[in-house]
C-alpha cells in the first residue's frame, strides 16, 4: 500500500513481548497515545468531504461501494478516474482527491478511502468492524474463522488512522510507531506470538475490551457536524416555543409558577435538578415578574447548546467538552489558549469545570451587561488587588442564587492575567450574540 511505513527497524521487537521490551504492557507503555483518543470528547466534521462521508449509511451507501470495488478488481490504489467511478463522485472531484493524495504523486490508497467511509458513515458499531476486518481480504481472512498475520493487522490500523487524519481536523496526530504498538498490544492481549495469527473474533474483542481502539471507534462513530448539532438545538427550541405558547394561553408572558408546574418544560431540559430549574426560571423572570418569549429563549438556547455536548449527562463540562461548546458557538475552533482562560473566566466555584448554570449566566450577563464586562476585566487586569461587586442576571444587584463574582470578577481573578483575560471577557458578548 502507498505510504506503508519500513517496518524494519520495528520488526527485532516483535519477538519479545511489550513488557520485555518497555517493562509494561503495551497499552500502558504507551498510555499517552491511549489518552489523546480517550480525553477527545468528540470530532466537530467541519470540511465538506467530512460531512459528505458522515451522510453515508453502512448498509445502504458503503457496503454496495466495497461490492463494486471488489467486482472492478479490489485495485490498491485509484487514479482520479478511478476515484471518481468508485465513489460516485459528482463535485469537487480534484479537491476531494487531493485530500488523500498527500504526497501529490497521483495515486490514493483505496483502502484509507474505504475505512473513512466505514468509520464516519451511520450504522451498527459492531458491524463497523467486521466490515473493517472483512474489506482488506487477506488470505486465509475469510469467513467467521478468518485470521491475520501481525503485518495484515498494522496495515489494517494504518489505513483506519491515515485515513480519518486526513479527512477530519483534529488536534492529535497518531504516528506510525503508535500504530505499531496499536498492534502489539493486540496480540499481546491474547497471549498470541507476533508470528502467529489474530481471529476475527478476537479482533473484535479487542476493539470492544480494549479503552483506546474503544476510544477511536466510538470518536468517530460519535462525531457530529455542525449542521447536524445546530438542527438538534433547532428542534428542542422550536419545542420549547411549543410549551410555552401552551402555557402562555395567547399572551405575550408566563408566569414562573406555569413553568415550574410543567412537567414538559422539565423535561425538555433533560434532567434538570430542582435547584437548576429554580435557577433558570429566575434568570428568565423580569422586574415585573413575568417571562417573556425573549428572554425565555435566550436563556433556553445556551442550555441546549449546553446539553448537546455533554456527552455523558453529568450536567458540568470539562475544557475538552468546552472547547466544542465554544466551537459550536463561535462557528472555529478556538485556540486552546482561550479555552482554558473562557474556563477560568466563567467557572464561578472554581470547581474544573462548568455546569450548565455557569454557562447560561455567563452568556446571559453578556448579552446584559456588553461592554461593561469587558471593561471591567480590563480594569481588573491591571489593577488585580482592586475589588468588585457583580450585579446578578435580574440586574437589581442582589446576588440571588448566583454569586457576586461573575464573569467579570473571574476574568481579571488570580486565575486569568492580563490581555488574555481581557480577550476572554470580550467575547462574552460575542458568544451571546451567536446564541441568540
Amino acid at each position: 500500500l502507498k505510504g506503508s511505513p519500513p517496518f524494519a527497524p520495528l520488526l527485532d521487537l516483535r519477538t519479545r513481548s511489550a513488557s520485555h521490551v518497555t517493562g509494561c504492557p503495551a497499552w500502558e507503555a504507551f498510555e499517552g497515545m491511549g489518552n489523546k483518543i480517550c480525553c477527545h470528547a468528540r470530532v466537530i466534521l467541519t470540511e465538506e468531504i467530512a460531512l459528505n462521508f458522515k451522510s453515508s449509511n453502512l448498509n445502504r451507501d458503503v457496503a454496495p461501494i466495497i461490492r463494486k470495488w471488489r467486482t472492478d478488481g479490489a485495485e490498491l490504489c485509484f487514479g482520479l478516474e478511478e476515484f471518481q467511478s468508485t465513489f460516485d463522485v459528482v463535485q469537487n472531484l480534484d479537491k476531494q482527491f487531493a485530500v488523500f493524495d498527500t504526497d501529490n504523486n497521483g495515486r490514493v490508497d483505496a483502502h484509507e478511502v474505504l475505512m473513512v467511509y466505514i468509520l464516519l458513515s451511520q450504522g451498527d458499531v459492531v458491524r463497523k468492524i467486521d466490515t473493517v476486518f472483512s474489506t482488506f481480504e487477506f488470505k486465509g481472512s475469510h469467513g467467521d474463522n478468518g485470521t491475520i498475520n501481525f503485518d495484515e493487522a498494522m496495515i489494517m490500523l494504518q489505513a483506519c488512522v491515515h485515513g480519518v487524519q486526513k479527512v477530519c481536523r483534529m488536534d492529535f496526530v497518531i504516528p506510525d510507531d503508535e500504530i505499531f504498538f496499536y498492534c502489539k498490544s493486540l496480540f499481546d492481549m491474547f497471549k498470541v506470538n507476533h508470528k502467529g495469527r489474530i481471529s476475527r473474533k478476537q479482533f473484535h474483542q479487542w476493539c470492544a475490551e480494549d479503552p483506546s481502539p474503544r476510544a477511536f471507534v466510538q470518536l468517530f462513530h460519535d462525531s457530529q457536524g455542525l449542521p447536524d448539532i445546530n438542527a438538534l438545538v433547532q428542534q428542542i427550541n422550536l419545542r420549547q416555543s411549543q410549551v410555552f405558547q401552551m402555557h402562555a394561553g395567547g399572551q405575550l408572558f408566563v408566569t414562573a409558577e406555569a413553568l415550574h408546574s410543567s412537567s414538559e418544560f422539565k423535561r425538555l431540559l433533560k434532567d434538570p435538578d430542582e435547584d437548576e430549574v429554580d435557577a433558570l426560571i429566575e434568570l428568565m423572570t423580569d422586574e415585573d415578574g413575568r417571562i417573556t418569549s425573549d428572554r425565555y429563549h435566550s436563556v433556553l438556547r445556551p442550555w441546549n447548546i449546553f446539553n448537546e455536548c455533554d456527552l455523558d449527562g453529568s450536567g458540568t463540562l470539562d475544557e475538552k467538552e468546552m472547547e466544542i461548546l465554544l466551537w459550536i458557538q463561535l462557528r472555529r475552533k478556538p485556540d486552546w489558549s482561550f479555552v482554558r482562560e473562557f474556563v477560568q473566566a466563567i467557572d464561578v466555584d472554581a470547581s474544573g469545570t462548568i455546569s450548565r448554570t455557569e454557562w447560561v449566566q455567563a452568556i446571559i450577563e453578556g448579552h446584559q451587561s456588553g461592554l461593561r464586562i469587558s471593561s471591567r476585566a480590563s480594569s481588573r487586569a491591571t489593577n488585580s488587588s482592586g475589588s468588585s461587586h457583580h450585579r446578578n442576571p435580574r440586574g437589581d444587584g442582589a446576588s440571588g442564587r448566583f454569586p457576586g463574582h461573575g464573569i467579570g470578577a473571574r476574568a481579571g481573578g488570580p486565575h486569568a492575567g492580563g490581555a488574555a483575560a481581557s480577550a476572554v471577557a470580550a467575547q462574552v458578548p460575542q458568544l451571546a450574540g451567536a446564541v441568540r
